[in-house]
């Protein structure tokens, strides 16, 4: 008879992982996934539109809202995608419970991914998931009020995400062809998040010889972060593990305003060939700190993969965690407003420390500048240095260089 025991302790822990399509854009990208028949997670659409998840080949689907939009949409509104999330929030509570890693997938600046996905993310962070956001953010000739209702969106997945990883729709001008059909287009991008996913997947599942556990993805973030890092590359070939260096420093996902630009805590996993050798894995780690945190906090994972033969390939995944503004900051911020009012009022917060402050009136004056003070050296010899050649001044037949009372001849009485 076989312990039980012993039996629960060889079998490995297997990582749940889950990927959520919210929207229209959301579900799009999880029914690509699909087609692409990508394994090893998975796939759930959330939408509040009925007939699109109706023609949606995801077999886990939740339509949510029906009794706030008929099962007809958001129509664009944030709050009815908010609130048809609310309605449904035992379905979704349901749906994230025993998740390790979630990943949500959405097009920000409409009503259901902007209003439903932080719902969701929530949800999750307190079933205890952690988890990643891939979101579309819209091209930059729509409408100035949908790419304020994205920022927004952007804002609010931040805070109830352990990462979000934006993803401009402009990237999709900058990578197609001119001639490319607007599927084409939307399909590339729906292959970086695929990438993306592909990769932490990879990262958590697949034994190599420097191992990264899902410990440590949770440890990387476990603090709230401001802007998420995130980046791709990969080399074929002689000279591959360069090669997959200069693909990931022109990564697209690595120029946009909303990625940081260097990180707080940086993970790098490495996928190579079966060539790949320990001055390569060098080399790369190198590069890769000193481009993107040379002051970071750096996980590395390294994993041979024979299947790739001389190819090597790159993730990185780092974030920048939410600072408060400095002290001398808001110092300036309320010198500037106390030009207008008595000095009485200048709180003592405002004030800065006595041996580092600055004249606390706005204007100085010339006058009360201090004056500069020269000196000059007396050479040897005559003492009078410059002046050896001044002679007494003489008026009417007397020295006026001689005291007055000298000169009248008057007697002080001591």
């Amino acid at each position: 008879m076989s312990d039980p025991l012993s039996d629960e302790q060889s079998e490995p822990t297997e990582i749940r992982m889950k990927v959520v399509g919210v929207g229209g854009a959301g579900s799009n990208i999880v029914d690509r996934l699909m087609l692409s028949q990508f394994s090893g997670v998975e796939l759930v659409a959330v939408n509040t539109d009925q007939q699109a998840l109706a023609n949606s080949p995801i077999v886990n689907k939740l339509c949510i809202g029906k009794s706030v939009t008929g099962g007809l949409g958001s129509g664009g509104d944030v709050e009815v995608g908010r609130e048809a999330a609310l309605k449904h929030i035992d379905a979704i509570d349901e749906m994230v419970s025993g998740v390790d890693l979630l990943f949500i997938a959405a097009g920000l600046g409409g009503g259901t991914g902007t209003g439903a996905a932080p719902v969701i993310a929530e949800q999750a962070l307190r079933q205890g998931a952690l988890v990643i956001a891939f979101v579309a953010l819209p091209f930059t000739i729509e409408r100035s009020a949908r790419a304020n209702t994205a920022l927004d969106g952007l804002r609010r997945l931040r805070d109830t995400c352990n990462a979000v990883v934006p993803l401009p729709n402009d990237l999709l001008i900058q990578e197609s062809d001119p001639d490319a059909s607007l599927l084409d287009a939307f399909a590339k991008a729906d292959a970086w998040i695929e990438k993306a996913i592909r990769s932490i997947w990879c990262m958590m599942n697949k034994t190599g010889m420097i191992n990264l556990d899902f410990a440590q993805l949770r440890q990387m973030l476990s603090k709230k972060a401001g802007k998420t890092l995130f980046g791709l590359g990969s080399g074929t070939g002689e000279g591959a593990a360069a090669a997959a260096v200069a693909d990931l420093k022109l990564c697209p996902l690595l120029h946009t305003p909303e990625f940081s630009k260097k990180a707080d805590q940086l993970l790098v996993n490495i996928v190579g060939g079966a060539r790949i050798g320990i001055a390569d894995t060098q080399m790369i780690m190198e590069a890769v700190s000193e481009e993107f945190g040379a002051d970071a906090n750096v996980t590395m994972g390294a994993v041979v993969d024979e299947d790739l033969g001389d190819s090597v390939e790159i993730c990185i995944l780092g974030t920048s965690e939410v600072s408060s503004v400095p002290f001398t900051k808001v110092v300036k911020q309320r010198a500037k407003k106390s030009k207008a009012e008595p000095k009485s009022e200048v709180t003592e917060e405002a004030k800065p420390a006595p041996k580092k402050s600055k004249p606390s009136r706005p204007v100085v004056h010339e006058s009360s500048k201090p004056a500069e003070q020269e000196e000059f050296s007396f050479s040897e010899g005559d003492p009078k240095g410059e002046f050896e050649n001044s002679s007494g001044t003489i008026f009417e037949g007397q020295d006026l260089d001689s005291p007055t009372y000298l000169r009248r001849g008057v007697k002080i009485v001591l």
